[in-house]
């Protein structure tokens, strides 16, 4: 099978790798710590590498390794051990993978739990405890005192009898304005803005030409009752 050459940086190690294999199994084949937590399954991001040459020899980045990192490859230049394979020789940055580094993290995490904390008890009196009970339901029996004073005045609102003459309150408890019609005048005239002198002219002429269609009508109508014929001449003689 064919293979290629890795580059490891900082160390400037060169390991060979199969193709269609994944760089985190290749790695740890070789005794190459490189830090993973889910087992190379692209549930975490631990086994991130940079890519420093060589990145047109690497396989695409998968589905499952676009929902982790995002499609920000040109921009990083870095991908997961576990999601990459190699198709030609490629140099790649591992400076990140520290195992000491990564033991000694470990180490101070889990030595918290074995320190023993000496866990202080308070013992109370019987004394003590019957006279926070004793408070507690004094505190109880006025909170229930309170809550029937406030239902019973509640109550006692809506049986109260209402005034059937008492006059009808708006909104805010305001009372209606009457409206008085004595001081209303009818007769006064509305008033108008006086026209100007060519606007003036062009209504005179207007009520003058109306004037005139309607002493032609009256004029049309008087011509259609004269009679025409004797017959009619009698009739409208009476």
């Amino acid at each position: 099978m064919t293979s290629h050459k890795v580059t490891l940086r900082p160390e400037g190690k060169v390991v060979e790798v199969e193709e269609g294999k994944n760089l985190l199994a290749a790695l740890r084949e070789q005794d190459v710590y490189v830090k993973s937590s889910c087992g190379g399954h692209a549930t975490c991001t631990d086994c991130i590498i940079k890519i420093v040459s060589g990145e047109d020899n690497l396989t695409p980045p998968p589905f499952e390794e676009l929902k982790l990192l995002g499609n920000v490859f040109h921009i990083t230049k870095e991908r997961l051990a576990c999601q990459t394979m190699v198709t030609g020789d490629v140099t790649i940055d591992i400076s990140k993978h520290d195992k000491a580094s990564d033991e000694e993290k470990l180490r101070s995490k889990t030595s918290n739990f074995s320190k023993k904390k000496q866990v202080q008890t308070r013992v109370r009196k019987e004394s003590d405890i019957d006279r926070a009970r004793a408070e507690q339901e004094e505190e109880r029996a006025q909170f229930d005192r309170d809550q029937k004073q406030k239902n019973d005045t509640w109550q006692k609102h809506w049986e109260k009898e209402k005034d059937a003459n008492a006059p009808k309150r708006l909104a805010g408890g305001k009372r209606p304005k009457f409206f008085d019609t004595d001081k209303v005048d009818y007769e006064k005239e509305t008033y108008t803005r006086p026209l100007s002198a060519e606007k003036q002219k062009l209504r005179d002429e207007r009520l003058a030409k109306e004037a005139e269609l309607k002493n032609d009508k009256e004029l049309v109508k008087k011509s259609q009752e004269i009679p025409k014929s004797d017959k009619d001449f009698k009739k409208f003689r009476g």
